[in-house]
């Protein structure tokens, strides 16, 4: 009897140790079935992220661009378009021919007496743009280039120059004031009003003005 009373006691060790170690590893397997439920805002429809409009932070809002708009049309008009035109390329009243990668002519209805807020444009023709473009100045339609709004990390080396003729005062039959207008690709732009007059061998510009410029964060 007594031996079995000292057996039973050399066990409880045993049993208690035994114990111990299956409630640890229950508590262990209790532990990893635990789910955590989703918090309400993870199953709640997240908003859509919308892009505010591009602006310039050192002037005037960037002009948002419609791409066509309906201009008058007549042979006096085109005529004074491309001569304004001619001046815009091979003087480079913008500034960026240099360092252009693309020349594109477009036409609107604005007179440019300030910046404008949006711009309704239509393309120069197909043979006004054949007769305008060199090798220094490859012209294009205005549809045909890629515009990108400036961006600080980016060089302005190499972006498209937008030249626009815009509304044409025909103040009697031989002279007359064109607006125009140049865009570098959202890092600069400007607006002119140009005085032409007719000559014998055609319209020629006899007096220009800059109205505006605005220049965005380089």
């Amino acid at each position: 009897m007594q031996d079995r009373t000292l057996n039973v006691r050399a066990l409880i060790p045993a049993l208690v140790f035994v114990s111990l170690l299956i409630g640890d590893r229950l508590g262990a397997q209790s532990g990893a079935k635990v789910l955590t439920p989703p918090r309400p805002a993870d199953t709640a429809a997240r908003p859509t992220a919308t892009r505010a409009p591009a602006t310039n932070p050192s002037g005037p809002p960037l002009p948002t661009v419609r791409p066509t708009v309906t201009v008058p049309q007549s042979a006096v008009l085109d005529s004074i378009r491309e001569v304004v035109f001619h001046n815009l390329l091979d003087r480079d009243r913008a500034g960026f021919n240099t360092i252009a990668s693309a020349f594109c002519l477009g036409l609107s209805t604005d007179d440019f007496k300030k910046a404008p807020t949006s711009i309704e444009r239509a393309d120069a023709s197909e043979s006004m743009v054949r007769r305008l473009a060199t090798p220094r100045t490859p012209a294009r339609r205005a549809s045909a280039c890629t515009f990108a709004p400036n961006a600080a990390s980016r060089s302005v080396v190499g972006r498209a120059l937008l030249y626009t003729v815009g509304a044409i005062d025909l103040s009697s039959p031989d002279r007359a004031e064109a607006a125009a207008a140049y865009s570098y690709d959202g890092y600069s732009a400007g607006g002119f009003t140009f005085s032409v007059e007719r000559s014998d061998s055609g319209w020629v510009v006899k007096q220009w003005r800059q109205e505006w410029t605005a220049k965005t964060a380089p």
